[in-house]
């Protein structure tokens, strides 16, 4: 069985913020389900490589790379994220969570619902306007 180093941990993980960061700073916004979709696949699995839970294969990174545009070395390269970022920051997207901390029993943490689905999100929006 091979046991897993701290740097092989470390690489996978930052294959996953990578994946994270080019699917959050797309316009308009990119849920999971979108990515898991069109590598037929689910959205477990994309949350699962963006956590640095599973590692990628060579050719589900081959697949990821060219949906998101982008190469393999893109996917793999450490600094990739600083480079791409304006000032080094990550764009905002606005979210909230302690806004939506009231239907948490609805959405546990962890299950990637409410804060992935923009049609959620808005419905909740309604509903905390209207109080």
């Amino acid at each position: 069985m091979k046991k897993n180093t701290a740097d092989s941990i470390s690489f996978v993980r930052m294959i996953g913020a990578n994946l994270k960061f080019l699917r959050l700073n797309r316009q308009p916004f990119m849920p999971q389900k979108v990515v898991a979709g069109s590598l037929g696949i689910t959205h477990q699995q994309i949350n699962k490589y963006e956590t640095g839970m599973n590692t990628p294969c060579a050719y589900r990174l081959k697949q990821l790379a060219d949906f998101f545009g982008v190469t393999c070395n893109d996917l793999v390269d450490p600094s990739y994220i600083v480079k791409n970022t304006k000032n080094h920051e990550v764009l905002d997207r606005g979210f909230d969570a302690a806004k939506y901390e009231q239907f948490d029993d609805e959405y546990p943490p962890g299950s990637g619902g409410l804060e992935h689905d923009p049609k959620m999100r808005a419905t909740y929006d309604a509903i905390l306007e209207d109080k």
